[in-house]
């Protein structure tokens, strides 16, 4: 593995996750024990919050069921994704969905109206507003993207992703790690939905079997995020598969909470990996689309979705440039998560 330099801007936003995974060196030691405190008051302050929305403070009630996919850590876990299969499958059941978000970056937004340009999306700071424009719109029934931490607004069923790839059953909150809440905050969730990018099967298997014993009510079900083939990034509908990588040098670009899972997926296709990274939501420019071209020197540029919905309109016609699309596969507990799904928006009738 190549990585290519860090740009300088958002350079610290880079490092952070890596700190968080144990690769910070001597400053992230220094780090660690200096946030202790920090993340002690966090804690406090998260479990203290959850307890004042169940007791005292108000919550709004849409006027629509209300499904949430959520995180109880920062990113990486394939919210986005697993928010559109959702979206897609209660549009296929004859409903008419509509997702809901905070837009952080705007890159979320454009991800979502591309997977499934049939259902609106509505972007809001206060997720209340949101559900009321899709509700004026038309819509039956909403989707959140990202709304666990959303306590104001009522859910009819809390989805929580955990990445098996990161689990840990005694986590570090923010600022010394990525948990936004303590393992107490799990058992909010109705279903708590295990995702693998890279993890085997076997262990994404235990991290389903730990969190039962954690959160006995909740469903625990397990899904597999893999790449599913790489389309021209100004060509809508032709593709190539990643077999095709093999024996191939690319030059990758990540803007991803974890980009090692997008790096290892061309890795394990045979792709020798040069990978430049720039932080989670990046907004590009147009002197970095062309910095990124002239780097690629006659390789092939790989992204994400989440790159491309930016770099497209700013890359040129003749770019040699692939998107690595995904999919959803929900290994374990699929009847149960569709039950509970069902149960959800129910109140339709």
């Amino acid at each position: 593995m190549n990585r290519g330099r860090l740009p300088t801007v958002g350079a610290i936003r880079s490092w952070v996750p890596r700190w968080w995974r144990g690769e910070g060196g001597a400053v992230g030691s220094a780090l660690d024990a200096a946030l202790w405190p920090a993340e002690q008051a966090y804690r406090a302050t998260m479990a203290v919050r959850a307890l004042a929305y169940d007791a005292v403070l108000p919550v709004s009630r849409a006027q629509i069921p209300v499904i949430s996919v959520g995180n109880i850590a920062v990113g990486g876990a394939g919210k986005t994704p697993v928010a559109a299969w959702l979206a897609a499958r209660l549009a296929a059941r004859g409903l008419r969905p509509g997702i809901v978000l905070r837009g952080y970056g705007a890159d979320e937004i454009l991800v979502h109206r591309e997977i499934n340009p049939e259902i609106p999306v509505f972007a809001t700071v206060k997720r209340i507003d949101g559900a009321l424009e899709a509700a004026a719109a038309g819509c039956n029934v909403l989707v959140l993207d990202d709304g666990f931490q959303h306590l104001r607004l009522h859910r009819d069923l809390d989805i929580v992703l955990i990445a098996a790839e990161s689990w840990s059953p005694r986590p570090r909150l923010l600022p010394r790690g990525p948990w936004r809440e303590g393992i107490g905050g799990l058992e909010r969730a109705g279903v708590l939905l295990v995702t693998r990018k890279t993890a085997s099967a076997e262990e994404a298997a235990r991290v389903v079997e730990s969190l039962g014993q954690l959160a006995p009510e909740a469903i625990c079900v397990s899904a597999r995020i893999f790449p599913d083939r790489l389309v021209k990034i100004q060509e809508a509908g032709e593709a190539r598969s990643l077999a095709s990588l093999q024996g191939e040098t690319v030059l990758a670009v990540a803007s991803l909470a974890d980009p090692r899972p997008f790096e290892r997926h061309l890795e394990d296709a045979g792709a020798t990996v040069e990978l430049v990274e720039f932080p989670d939501h990046h907004n590009f420019s147009a002197s970095e689309a062309a910095d990124l071209e002239r780097r690629a020197a006659g390789r092939t540029l790989i992204m994400t979705r989440k790159e491309a919905v930016k770099l497209r309109p700013l890359l040129s016609v003749g770019c040699e440039a692939m998107v690595l699309q995904q999919d959803v596969e929900i290994e374990t507990g699929r009847t149960a998560l569709l039950r509970a799904v069902r149960t959800a928006v129910a109140r339709l009738a």
